[in-house]
Formats: structure tokens, sequence, C-alpha cells
């Protein structure tokens, strides 16, 4: 059976928003072998600034015939607006490294506990580009691995945004609240055993960590009883809860917005 986190050795980047971050953020450090542009999309303004960059990069690029760049991409020509990329896997950065080294007292992370669903990784993805986080934080095991498919569903977003990969979340934000980290977690009801703050009522501390729960359970108890507050974002009562893609761009924008007013 195939691993569902087993990469080739080489991956496909498609679409002029994705070529585009890449070419202008590579937050994977993908070695880009070459980029392939349909012939008769070679006029497009887009494009061409593509082409402009590439150049200034020394990245090679080979114009195609529909017919060999359809061989190159092998999926709906269409879907890739022209233009792909081959590069190489997606190389996760080390968090302690950038722990370390980070300059800003307002750092934002996510922590995703759980998140297997490739759509709503690709979501969260671009919201954490578009409200200015600072990184994703993912476990090893049951989570939606960094691929082609993610990348297409956070729009190229994924080319600007730090994912690290590590083994144990709990070990982690242990490291994070000894280096002054606040730790926020997220709770789909009110909690039994604690208080929950009401997403609008909620004053955040910087730095700090956000951590969403997976798209059936939420967040683990272990996670949960981590977290130095629980947090909830109010709904009118003809819904259970929101979808996690859905209740990560309205959390990550309202703490965007406390971060650039404090």
């Amino acid at each position: 059976m195939k691993d569902n986190n087993e990469r080739t050795e080489f991956e496909l980047i498609e679409g002029i928003n994705s070529v585009s971050m890449l070419l202008d953020n590579n937050k994977g450090r993908r070695k880009i072998f070459n980029l392939y542009i349909l012939q008769s999309r070679e006029d497009d303004l887009k494009i061409k600034g593509i082409k402009h960059k590439a150049a200034e990069k020394h990245i090679s690029f080979s114009v195609l015939p529909k017919k060999d760049f359809e061989k190159i991409l092998r999926t709906n020509p269409l879907k890739s607006q022209g233009i792909c990329a081959k590069v190489s896997n997606y190389s996760y950065p080390d968090i302690e490294i950038f722990l370390r080294d980070r300059p800003d007292k307002k750092t934002r992370l996510l922590i995703l506990d759980g998140i297997t669903d490739v759509g709503n990784f690709g979501g969260i993805i671009r919201s954490a580009f578009a409200f200015d986080f600072d990184g994703i934080i993912i476990p090893k095991h049951r989570s939606a691995d960094v691929n082609r498919d993610v990348n297409r569903a956070s729009s190229g977003a994924l080319e600007g945004v730090s994912i690290f990969r590590v083994s144990n979340l709990s070990r982690i934000i242990d490291m994070l609240k000894s280096l002054g980290f606040w730790i926020y977690g997220t709770s789909v009801y009110e909690e039994d055993n604690r208080k929950t703050l009401k997403l609008s009522e909620t004053i955040f501390n910087f730095p700090m960590a956000l951590i969403l729960g997976g798209e059936h359970k939420g967040i683990s108890r272990l996670l949960k009883d981590k977290s130095d507050e629980l947090v909830n974002i109010e709904i009118n009562g003809r819904l259970d809860s929101l979808n996690v893609s859905v209740s990560a761009g309205i959390l990550l924008y309202f703490i965007n917005r406390q971060a650039e007013r404090d």
C-alpha cells in the first residue's frame, strides 16, 4: 500500500499565481529545474512577466506546442493557465532555527492538529499568507502532506508560507511556551471544565500560536489542556459549526487586525 506521505523526486507546480509566487518567495526552498509554457499563451502579459523573472534568476524555460505541453502536465492544460514549473519537493524548514532567529515580537503561528483534507489545508495556507502569519506547524502523521494538490488548493500561496513539520505537537507547544508564546486553542462548543472566550471579546497576546483542529474531532484534549485560552467563534444556532478553513479565515483576520493596532 502506498503511503499517503510518500513523495516523488520532483513535482509540477501549475498556474500563473503559483509559479509567480514560487519565483518571488519559494519558502519551501525548492530547486527549480525548468518552466514550461504553452506556446499559445506565451504572449500573455502575466506569463511575459514570469519569463522576465525567470531570466533574471537564470532559470530556464521552454515554450511548447499543446501536444508536448500536455505530455509534461498529464492533466487538463486549461487548469494550468498555460504554465507549469518542474521543481524539487517542498523542503520543510527547521522550527527550532526559525524560533532562534525570529526578530518579531508579534510572531504569529498556526498549529494544525489533524487537518487531513487537502482543500481545507490549502484554504488555511491561503488565509495564513493573506493575514501575515509567520508559519504553519503540522505533525508528521495525521496531516495532509505538502504537495501539488495542496499548492493548487492554496492558489499558489503555499510557496509564500513556511510550513514546519514536527514529530510531536505537544513538545513544540511546550517549547513555544518556554519562549513566551501564548497558545490559543479553538473549540466549537463551550467547554464543561473551563471558560471558552468568544472571539469578539478576545484580546490576543503576542507572540502567539493558534491551534486549529481536524474536520471532525477538533483539537485533541491534550492540546486543549496545554492552551492558555480557548476561543470560540459565535454563530447562530442554525448551524453546529463552520468548516475549519472558513473558521481559519475569520480567526486569522481578527488576529491580524489586533496585531496591526497594537
